[in-house]
């Protein structure tokens, strides 16, 4: 019993690192060319003027960004913003996409 939770402890940590590495490479090009496709349309709002994305990465941790995409209302609620945003589910953006999109916004500093 106790060699089957090692070996099972040891898969799920595998796992865990080998998700981490496919985030890590997730490719910044592929995340333009998402940010471009999706829609709604994230430059529908997002534009040099308004609501500007040019310090997204600056200004927020991977996992910030993640969920500003995700789960907007409530990362809105946790910075003190107001606004509207739609959150981009799986079936909208998926999560090999939310990975190379975060690493485009990362880009932007």
């Amino acid at each position: 019993m106790m060699r089957r939770s090692m070996i099972l402890l040891a898969m799920v940590a595998i796992g865990s690192a080998g998700a981490a590495v496919a985030a890590e490479k997730a490719d910044p090009a592929k995340g333009k060319a998402v940010m471009s496709s999706v829609s709604p349309k994230c430059t529908g709002c997002h534009t040099d003027a308004k609501n500007p994305l040019a310090k997204a990465g600056a200004e927020n941790s991977e996992a910030d960004l993640k969920a500003w995409i995700r789960t907007p209302k409530e990362q809105m609620t946790k910075k003190g913003k107001t606004g509207m945003m739609p959150a981009y589910s799986p079936e909208k953006i998926s999560d090999a996409d939310l990975d190379a999109l975060v690493a485009y916004l990362a880009t932007m500093k």
